[in-house]
C-alpha cells in the first residue's frame, strides 16, 4: 500500500498530533470545539481551548472525544478537518492517513471512528493501526517478534494497558482515567482544604509542576480562584506536598491495573515481560518518580522512555516509513 503523500495522526482527548511521514512537518493542538446554542461554531484547536472556563452560558466548550473514543462525531469531523486544514494540503488521489486508535474498542465506538474516518471531509484513504502497536514500535521493540512486551500509556482520559506479540495486541485493559481524573483530584483537594473553588486549566498547571511520587522538591505555587464560602475572589499558595498526595488513590489505581493485566499474561509471554520489564509512556507518565514508585508497588522493572508524549506519533511514523511494519496498518472497520 503506497501513497505518495501520508500522515501521522495521533487523535487523543487533549490533544491532536499530525505530523508528516519525513518527521520535518509538525503540527500539534488542543482537541476542542466551542459551539453556541444556536449550533453556530465559534472557534476550534487552540481557539477554544483559550475561551474553555472563560465562555459565557451559551456556548459549550468542550473535546469530542472522551475515555479515548469519540463522543461526538459531528464534533470531531469538524475538528479534525479544521486542523488537517491548517497542517497541509490534501489530495484524495495521492494522499493518506495513517490513525492511532484504541484496541479493544465496543462495536458502538468502532462505529463512531469509522463515521468521522470515512466521511468525505476528510480527504484521502485512511488506515488505522492500534495504539499499543504503535508505542511499541516508537521505542523500537521487536512488535514482529513472538516475545512479549507490556507498555502503559497514560494519556488525558484513558490509561491504555497494552500486551503485544507477533504484531497484534493480545490483552489489552483501557481504564477512563488519565490526566484529567488527576486534575480533578487537585482541584477537589484544593476546594476542601483550602476552599478555593479553581478550574480544570489551575489544576493541571499545578499538576505538571508541582505533581511527584516517593521524594521531591518541597515547592509552593500560588492560585487564584473563588473562595467557596463567600464567593468573592482568594488566592493562597499550593504546597507541591499536598498536590501529590491529592493524586496517590488516582495513581493506585492505575498501579492494580497494570498488576491485573500482567497476571491475566500468558505463562509464554510473562517470562519475557518480567526480563524487559514495563514501559511507561504518556503525558501523565512524566510526574517526577512516577516510573520508581510503580516498580516499588509492583515488584517489577518499570522504565520510562523519552519524549512520553509523543511516543504515538513517533511510532506511527516507524510504521508508516518501515516496509516490514507498514502491513500492520489496515482498513478502519465498521
Amino acid at each position: 500500500m503506497i501513497f505518495r503523500t501520508l500522515y501521522g495522526v495521533d487523535l487523543g482527548t487533549d490533544t491532536i498530533k499530525l505530523r508528516d511521514r519525513s518527521g520535518k512537518k509538525f503540527l500539534e493542538c488542543r482537541n476542542m470545539i466551542a459551539v453556541r446554542n444556536d449550533g453556530r461554531v465559534l472557534a476550534v484547536g487552540d481557539d477554544a481551548y483559550e475561551m474553555f472556563e472563560k465562555n459565557p452560558e451559551d456556548v459549550e466548550v468542550s473535546s469530542p472525544m472522551s475515555g479515548g473514543v469519540i463522543a461526538s462525531a459531528t464534533n470531531m469531523e469538524l475538528v479534525l478537518t479544521d486542523t488537517l486544514r491548517k497542517f497541509t494540503s490534501f489530495t484524495k488521489k495521492s494522499s493518506g492517513l495513517c490513525l492511532a486508535v484504541p484496541s479493544n474498542l465496543t462495536p458502538v465506538e468502532q462505529r463512531a471512528f469509522f463515521n468521522v474516518l470515512s466521511t468525505g471531509r476528510v480527504p484521502g484513504r485512511v488506515r488505522v493501526v492500534e495504539k499499543g502497536i504503535a508505542d511499541g514500535a516508537s521505542i523500537g521493540l521487536a512488535v514482529l517478534s513472538s516475545a512479549g512486551h507490556m507498555l502503559v500509556n497514560i494519556g488525558a482520559s484513558t490509561t491504555e494497558i497494552s500486551v503485544i506479540s507477533s504484531g497484534k495486541v493480545i490483552l489489552s485493559s483501557s481504564l477512563k482515567i488519565g490526566g484529567q481524573t488527576l486534575d480533578s483530584d487537585i482541584a477537589t483537594m484544593i476546594r476542601r482544604k483550602f476552599n478555593i473553588s479553581i478550574g480544570m486549566k489551575t489544576a493541571e498547571h499545578l499538576k505538571n509542576n508541582l505533581a511527584f511520587m516517593i521524594n521531591g522538591p518541597r515547592l509552593e505555587q500560588p492560585v487564584f480562584g473563588i473562595h467557596t464560602l463567600s464567593g468573592l475572589p482568594k488566592s493562597d499558595r499550593i504546597p507541591s506536598l499536598a498536590v501529590s498526595v491529592a493524586i496517590i488513590d488516582t495513581i493506585d489505581r492505575i498501579t492494580q491495573e497494570i498488576r491485573s493485566v500482567f497476571d491475566r499474561i500468558p505463562p509464554q509471554l510473562m517470562l519475557d515481560i518480567e526480563e524487559e520489564g514495563i514501559f511507561l509512556t504518556g503525558g501523565v507518565s512524566m510526574i517526577l518518580n512516577l516510573p520508581i514508585y510503580m516498580q516499588k508497588e509492583l515488584g517489577l522493572p518499570i522504565y520510562h522512555i523519552q519524549d512520553p508524549k509523543n511516543s504515538t506519533i513517533r511510532g506511527i511514523l516507524e510504521i508508516i516509513n518501515n516496509k516490514e511494519l507498514s502491513e500492520l496498518m489496515h482498513a478502519p472497520q465498521l
